[in-house]
């Protein structure tokens, strides 16, 4: 049975590199960092996540619009522990959408499936920082 999931993020920008993994079209980024989940009491999701996303510039001089991957390694409440991926893709102008690949989920979250909106406060040195939310199930 499908339940609301809330939960708040961090990624300080210090950490991002070229991503090894991504092939992105013409005028894309690759880069590969990591992100802290279960930053405020209540998060449904807590741990840390590690992504490959390929960023493209918007008009707005340092904003980006992005599509990836992020892997969490952690825990989700009601669920237990393990892993899982989701395909995200929005602007770092606000905000997007994630959706979890089916099957790519490991110990307890080896069923994890959900999808939902993110939102997205995006410095110049790419640190962001923001929430997710939508439907979870495991």
């Amino acid at each position: 049975m499908d339940s609301q999931v809330l939960s708040h993020y961090y990624d300080p920008g210090t950490e991002i590199v070229p991503s090894t993994d991504m092939v992105c079209a013409p005028g894309g980024t690759a880069i590969h960092g990591t992100a802290t989940f279960g930053t405020q009491p209540g998060d449904d999701w807590q741990g840390t996540t590690t992504y490959d996303y390929c960023l493209y510039p918007e008009t707005t001089p340092g904003r980006y619009r992005y599509v990836g991957t992020e892997t969490l390694t952690g825990s989700a409440t009601g669920c237990g522990t393990g892993s899982f991926t989701w395909i995200g893709r929005g602007s770092t102008a606000g905000g997007g959408t994630w959706r979890i690949v089916r099957g790519s989920g490991t110990g307890d979250l080896a069923d994890a499936r959900g999808s939902g909106t993110n939102t997205a406060t995006t410095g110049p040195t790419l640190e962001n920082y923001g929430h997710f939310e939508g439907v979870f199930d495991c």
